[in-house]
């Protein structure tokens, strides 16, 4: 009974810093950035936005902007399937060429961006990337039949630029449609995401924020809307996304060790034990031989 309790006292020791390390991390991030959390990835939730999320998939959507924000790890290593069966899935509708498509390469790795016109009310932007065996494909899809919303990730052109003017500009000429080529700088904004640059004229708008050695820009045509809100949450979900580590051979090898060190513990207890009982029945051998 005692060599049982001392066992369970020493596991609690053992295991007590893992179960304080796990609290500790989501006070931590979850007090600044609360995050949808699965077994292959991690994304923000995006605050304002309803949560449609499920078990596997992080789901946003803002219908002020028909616009959705869709995060998913599909157990494919083909990127361009993976896009296509995300967008169907999320869209139901048939996926057409994409209007843009190119590679950037972010502190994570290497990602495909793509933008599609789904429809006459349908765009999509989507940016992806393989992660071993499976692809992980974060997409935004904006609904509206009256603008057309593109938001891109492109590799800054000249280190010397403090803004994504010119990334704006490539944006513009590489889509195409009735965006004018020339935006009038309207004004410099902050977001939680970091500090955008705003271009507009008559009917459209542009946005975009450098980031290490990308920008992020967001493109707007038609009827007016909250662009800034749809770039923000855009961006801090790509900002903010990571794939969720592989700890389990950690944890496997953690308990070895914890369990090699109780069976060590409850092995010399029980030795100590029975050479203290051979000690007792000897001084009582030996008591009773000289009484």
């Amino acid at each position: 009974m005692m060599m049982m309790k001392t066992a369970i006292a020493i596991a609690t020791l053992l295991i007590a810093p893992f179960a304080i390390g796990a609290v500790y991390a989501e006070d931590g991030e979850g007090a600044s950035t609360p995050y949808f959390q699965t077994t292959t990835f991690n994304a923000p939730i995006i605050e304002d936005w309803e949560n449609q999320s499920t078990d596997d998939i992080a789901q946003f959507h803002l219908a002020a902007e028909q616009a959705t924000i869709r995060t998913a790890s599909l157990a494919t290593g083909d990127v361009i399937a993976a896009v296509e069966s995300e967008l169907d899935a999320l869209t139901g509708s048939q996926v057409s060429p994409p209007i843009y498509s190119d590679k950037v390469n972010l502190a994570d790795g290497t990602w495909h961006v793509l933008a599609y016109d789904l429809d006459e009310a349908t765009t999509a932007s989507v940016m992806a990337r393989r992660a071993g065996e499976r692809t992980v494909v974060i997409s935004f899809v904006e609904r509206d039949p009256a603008a057309r919303t593109v938001v891109l990730t492109l590799a800054r052109t000249d280190d010397a630029q403090d803004d994504a003017g010119r990334e704006i500009a490539l944006a513009l000429d590489a889509i195409g449609g009735s965006l004018p080529s020339l935006l009038k700088q309207a004004d410099n904004v902050t977001l939680p995401s970091g500090d955008w640059v705003v271009y507009s004229s008559d009917g459209a708008a542009a946005m975009g924020m450098v980031f290490g050695n990308d920008s992020y820009v967001a493109l707007r045509e038609g009827a007016p809307g909250d662009l800034a809100a749809l770039a923000d949450a855009w961006n801090r979900t790509l900002l903010g996304f990571f794939i969720t580590p592989d700890n389990s051979r950690y944890l496997a090898l953690g308990l070895a060790v914890v369990f090699a060190i109780l069976g060590t513990l409850m092995g010399s207890h029980y030795w100590r034990d029975r050479s203290l009982r051979k000690d007792l029945a000897l001084l009582e051998q030996l008591a009773g031989e000289e009484g």
